[in-house]
């Protein structure tokens, strides 16, 4: 499986950047790793996305999607969001990248 968070975006000492496809597997996939290391966050990191990513995740799930309220909550929890200028709008090529990553099997 690939990490949930992308080596070369770390940002300073156990701090990762979490992308939108990693932010979309955890609300809707089924993926124990990532969610115990977002959850439980078991080696102390700081986790951190920005407002653009967290909307390409929220705006790629489908109705039929098995979204629970309580995982974003939680990750809203562990996860500090930061604002980003200029955003990107969501488009269905955008969304159609995001699923295939997230729901894609280990």
């Amino acid at each position: 499986m690939e990490s949930a968070v992308d080596e070369n975006k770390r940002t300073t000492v156990n701090e990762y950047f979490i992308e939108a496809g990693h932010v979309l597997r955890y609300l809707i996939g089924n993926d124990e790793k990532l969610d115990t290391l977002i959850i439980c966050n078991p080696h102390k990191q700081r986790f951190v996305t920005t407002d653009q990513e967290l909307y390409h995740a929220l705006g790629s799930i489908k109705g039929y999607d098995e979204f629970k309220q309580n995982k974003l909550v939680k990750f809203l929890e562990m996860v500090s969001v930061r604002a980003v200028a200029k955003k990107q709008i969501l488009t269905d090529e955008i969304v159609e990248r995001l699923r295939e990553y997230a729901l894609k099997k280990n």
